[in-house]
């Protein structure tokens, strides 16, 4: 057969093979292994058959197959010393037994010839054999050319030198008759002073990515003075210190990045965490979205960051935002919202709905089914865990009091990263890698780094007809580019044992392990979002609640304007509301008796012509500050120098810190009424569905029953023609809003949660 494919036809007294000391000719088959003899005879040799190793070629008439025990040596060799080894094992054998390939069945035309006759003494078939190569090489036309260029010494081997191969071999076998140059060890770094290579690795372990590099030249120099430093002076080979330097410059790498990565191998895990199911540990981390967004009402593009949670075991995106850089706390907390909460998108079509919150209101879904390979059309769920831990590195927004104090109300441990240690989150430090797929299709792309950014990018409409997405815009796209590619591609990461060769996508992976590993849903209320918003503690007075110097009221405090001491907290009359730092135009309240959250408006936001976060609060109280602060207003004149004081910040736009504050500031507000507005409608959802429910509860032994929100494509006028109400009115009005669409601009007393755009 073909020595390509790995076996060789052995042929008995035919085939030869090649052992340490000489070469063997077949002379019988077993059904184990095959029986050897010698070419100078004396006793046969029985090899099994996995002794015998690498095939060689057969055709020029060299050897089939090589003894195991000589195989690492022989292929360590180049092909010209194996050439050169198996030439002279021929001369030798033909002086010895007078058969070029040392026997006798495999005989060539005019073998034995007189002159090699046994009956002659050695050192006499030793000078014809001599004299022969001599005249093969004068015959030899390529030869005699390069000799008269110069290129080769005109030699030949002689007497003595064919002697001494006889003697090697004899000795050593074929192995005496490889060039020792061949086989000869340079010294290597051996030849350098211990000194040397000491001052050198010192030198080169300061290049850790913290301080610029340099040549390799810049580098000895170095050494060398820190010899002299020392008193002591460097005697080296040069070329082989340069060639020592080098390689130490190629491990710790040519630029500050491969460098800080290499500073990092030492304390760098190498093997993946062994998540086991899903939820057990949830990487989460925010990267800076290489594409830039447009801000309609500014007319500007501006960065923004993607804040993103990864499920270790199965590789699902569990969350997924696009936030103002830089990311806050709030917006962590709120990935970790979603992340508890399960989501829908519905595609028909061309159409394609954004994540939609499928969640069962204040019930619990055993249900393992759902979560398979969809066709495009259909509904595509995203899966929701309660995560066991989470993995992210020490940004302030995750070691901060907030994100660590809800992680301790939810029960979940927090598995921080080392500082510089970007390869222990190393799960969604890829994914980010992998999100680069998605960004670069779409206008606005910006590249890695300036060397990559094009000269029309940052333009809403350029000459070649490409708009930039808004930042809810992309946040839609990526998610349904999450459900609809990459929860359906399979990734090389998700190995199950009994199935390597299986290419799992993370969805079927999630499936696989769920009916392993079983699966508990959180338990979904509709006002779940107000768990993770921070609490601020204030007395209900007869005007309403001051925080953070602006005043809220709403008719529902009305019956808690005279609380006594101990009323929610034992040492004063100060009542829990929920802040959204992202929206401080009102707060939350929740009604001690009906469990129910109601929003509590400040009082000047219906005059309001700007978005009002805390950064932009921050901002109007210096201001406020420079203007001579509280003391140069009124008691009642604070909150119109605020409304004053945001509406010349909006209408002046003096510096493009300004404008960078309020395009950040609009997306932030967008995003907290789109969150509100989402536990508003299911609020409505689960009062429907409560409405319609049995009295009687179903039997222990049924599954419980999955409770979806309506139909993304249902339209507001069909909500209302069913349930002519006021709720239908609000779900209406609800379903609008999230789906994008316009809604009337409120007047001076209509609630100011509902302003649409500012």
């Amino acid at each position: 057969m073909h020595k390509a494919r790995g076996r060789v036809r052995l042929v008995a007294g035919q085939s030869r093979v090649l052992t340490d000391n000489e070469i063997y000719l077949v002379q019988q088959l077993l059904p184990s292994g095959v029986v050897l003899a010698p070419a100078h005879g004396g006793g046969t040799v029985t090899k099994r058959f996995d002794e015998l190793s690498t095939v060689q070629d057969a055709t020029d008439g060299r050897t089939d197959a090589i003894f195991g025990a000589l195989s690492p040596r022989w292929e360590s060799l180049s092909a010209s010393a194996q050439r050169t080894a198996t030439g002279r094992l021929e001369v030798v054998l033909e002086i010895l037994t007078g058969y070029r390939y040392g026997f006798a069945a495999l005989a060539c035309s005019g073998e034995p010839r007189e002159a090699f006759s046994p009956t002659r003494t050695l050192t006499q078939r030793a000078t014809s054999m001599a004299h022969q190569l001599r005249l093969e090489k004068d015959l030899d036309r390529d030869h005699v050319i390069r000799v008269a260029r110069g290129e080769l010494l005109d030699r030949s081997p002689g007497v003595t030198t064919l002697l001494n191969w006889v003697r090697a071999y004899r000795a050593e076998g074929l192995w005496g008759l490889v060039d020792s140059r061949a086989t000869r060890v340079s010294a290597g770094d051996a030849a350098l002073p211990d000194l040397f290579k000491e001052l050198a690795n010192a030198e080169f372990r300061l290049l850790d990515g913290d301080i610029s590099t340099v040549n390799v030249r810049t580098m000895e120099e170095r050494i060398q003075r820190r010899a002299q430093a020392q008193g002591k002076t460097l005697d080296y080979p040069q070329r082989r210190g340069k060639k020592y330097l080098s390689a130490l410059m190629s491990e710790r790498g040519r630029g500050t990045r491969a460098q800080r990565s290499r500073s990092m191998r030492d304390t760098a895990g190498y093997q993946h965490y062994p998540a086991m199911r899903p939820g057990q540990v949830v990487a989460i981390d925010a990267t800076r979205a290489d594409v830039l967004v447009w801000d309609d009402l500014h007319e500007r593009s501006f960065s923004v960051e993607i804040l993103t949670a990864l499920d270790v075991a199965t590789r699902c995106v569990l969350g997924l935002r696009v936030v103002p850089k830089s990311a806050s706390a709030i917006d962590a907390s709120l990935l970790l919202y979603d992340v508890m909460r399960p989501f829908q998108l519905h595609v028909d079509g061309s159409t394609i709905t954004d994540w939609r919150w499928a969640g069962i209101p204040e019930a619990v879904d055993f249900n393992c089914e759902g979560l398979h390979e969809a066709p495009l059309d259909g509904t595509h769920s995203i899966p929701s865990v309660h995560p066991d831990a989470i993995r992210c590195d020490h940004g302030t927004i995750f070691v901060g009091e907030h994100f660590t104090r809800l992680l301790n109300d939810l029960g979940i441990d927090l598995m921080l990263s080392r500082g510089t240690r970007p390869t222990d989150n190393t799960h969604v430090e890829r994914w980010h890698e992998t999100l680069q797929r998605a960004l670069q299709d779409l206008p606005g792309y910006k590249g890695r780094s300036p060397f990559e950014r094009g000269r029309l990018v940052g333009r809403s409409d350029n000459e070649r007809g490409q708009k930039l997405l808004t930042a809810t815009e992309l946040e839609r796209f990526l998610r349904a580019w999450v459900a609809l590619d990459y929860h359906r591609t399979p990734h090389s990461g998700l190995v199950i044992s009994g199935a390597t060769n299986a290419r799992h996508t993370p969805l079927s992976m999630f499936d696989a392990l769920t009916s392993i590993t079983g699966r508990l849903d959180v338990a979904q209320s509709p006002d779940l979002v107000y768990q993770f918003l921070p609490i601020r503690w204030a007395t209900i007075r007869h005007d309403g609640v001051r925080i953070a110097n602006l005043t809220y009221d709403d008719a529902v405090l009305n019956e808690f304007r005279h609380l006594q001491p101990g009323a929610f907290r034992n040492e004063d009359r100060a009542a829990p509301f929920f802040v959204d730092p992202r929206d401080l135009s009102r707060v939350w309240f929740r009604h001690p008796a009906t469990g129910q959250v109601h929003p509590i408006n400040w009082r000047g936001a219906w005059r309001l012509n700007a978005p009002l976060t805390q950064t932009v609060l921050q901002r109007v109280r210096e201001q406020v500050r420079a203007r001579g602060g509280n003391a140069a207003l009124g008691r009642r004149g604070a909150t119109d120098e605020i409304i004053r004081s945001l509406n010349s910040l909006m209408a002046a736009q003096a510096s493009v810190a300004d404008k960078a504050m309020w395009s950040a500031a609009r997306v932030r507000v967008d995003a907290s009424q789109r969150d509100h507005l989402e536990a508003q409608l299911a609020l409505y959802s689960r009062e429907r569905v409560t409405a319609q429910m049995p009295e009687s509860p179903p039997p222990a032994s049924e599954s419980v029953t999955v409770v979806e929100q309506p139909a993304p494509e249902e339209s507001p006028i069909a909500i209302r023609s069913e349930n002519n109400d006021a709720g239908s009115a609000v779900l209406a009005t609800a379903w609008a809003q999230l789906n994008g669409l316009s809604a009337a601009a409120p007047g001076p007393d209509e609630s100011s949660d509902q302003a649409a755009g500012w």
